[in-house]
């Protein structure tokens, strides 16, 4: 599952990366929650006004709200994505690209690890967006985990190729199997980090280096 993730990017590696157009500096972030907002991406419905055929939404909240379960959701399994209710329409009709530098998973031992792509790069997850009242939400689909990151966790966040990303945008409800499929485990680099991500109040950089803390010896 992704239930925390961090988005560290710049105005350079948004327009190398997704050819997006933007004056506004996004503050780093290091350990987004659920029901905080982040950055999407969504198809241009106006190309002539930008250079890409994307668009930069700003203010997306993490996670759909449910009254009836009193809670948010805030993942989506890619193997059932057409068959349950709550997901099947933003399926059809409002796929996103969600933009990540990486994500915290949590161990059997409830160890917190930092996870995220060899060479740093920002990543796009794919993404459900829905509209509640004035606030648009969006929740990030997951797949079965590949290789030594299955250790860690058996779902991973749908890292998409670039390959996959107007086809994830676009209007076709028939979506590859190739695309629903998790990125192989050795593309990603991960190491222990500090429990203090558990607490949505933290959020700065010392929580994505490894966690140096050493034990005491146990007393014989």
């Amino acid at each position: 599952m992704c239930g925390r993730f961090t988005l560290t990017t710049t105005n350079e590696e948004l327009m190398h990366r997704f050819a997006l157009k933007t004056e506004q500096n996004y503050p780093n972030r290091w350990n987004i929650a659920p029901s905080q907002t982040s950055l999407t991406l969504t198809q241009n419905r106006m190309p002539e006004n930008t250079i890409s055929n994307l668009s930069l939404n700003t203010q997306d909240r993490f996670g759909v709200w449910q009254s009836n379960l009193v809670k948010r959701i805030i993942n989506a399994r890619s193997e059932t994505l057409s068959e349950k209710p709550l997901f099947k329409e933003a399926f059809k009709h409002q796929r996103c690209l969600v933009l990540a530098s990486g994500w915290y998973e949590w161990d059997a031992e409830k160890t917190p690890y930092y996870i995220s792509l060899k060479d740093s790069r920002v990543m796009a997850f794919a993404g459900l967006r829905f509209n509640q009242g004035e606030q648009a939400c969006f929740v990030i689909v997951t797949a079965a985990a590949k290789g030594n990151l299955a250790r860690l966790h058996h779902r991973t966040p749908l890292l998409l190729q670039r390959k996959y990303w107007q086809h994830w945008l676009g209007k076709s409800q028939s979506i590859e199997d190739e695309c629903l499929d998790a990125a192989e485990g050795h593309f990603f680099k991960w190491h222990k980090v500090s429990k203090a991500v558990g607490n949505v109040a933290n959020d700065n950089a010392s929580l994505i280096l490894p966690n140096t803390e050493q034990h005491p010896p146990l007393l014989l």
